[in-house]
């Protein structure tokens, strides 16, 4: 049995554990972000299209941005992944939480 300072510790608890959960949210759609925008410098640095958008470079700085946006891309996408596995455990623990604090109240 829970007295009521504890169930004020976990409605705390509950609390905090949401904002952080919106806080990787925002990391979620960042790493999106960052992937996608890398990914496409990837794509132009390393499949030699010509766009009247982009800069013409040639040679190996080309070469060299495409490699560094294809990296950059699969780091944040690895990232992204592991920020959403957080989110989904996050959100099932609050779950918990909630549902230990329902019996209790019972």
């Amino acid at each position: 049995m829970m007295n009521h300072k504890e169930q004020e510790m976990l409605k705390t608890e509950i609390a905090v554990k949401t904002a952080h959960i919106k806080t990787l949210g925002n990391w979620l759609r960042n790493s999106a972000l960052v992937a996608l925008i890398t990914g496409t410098l990837g794509y132009w640095g390393l499949s030699g299209i010509q766009d009247r958008f982009l800069p013409d470079i040639t040679g190996p700085g080309r070469t060299i941005v495409g490699w560094i946006g294809s990296v950059i891309g699969v780091l944040a996408l690895i990232f992204g992944i592991l920020v959403y596995i957080a989110i989904h455990n996050g959100r099932k623990h609050v779950l918990q939480l909630i549902n230990t604090l329902k019996g209790v109240k019972k």
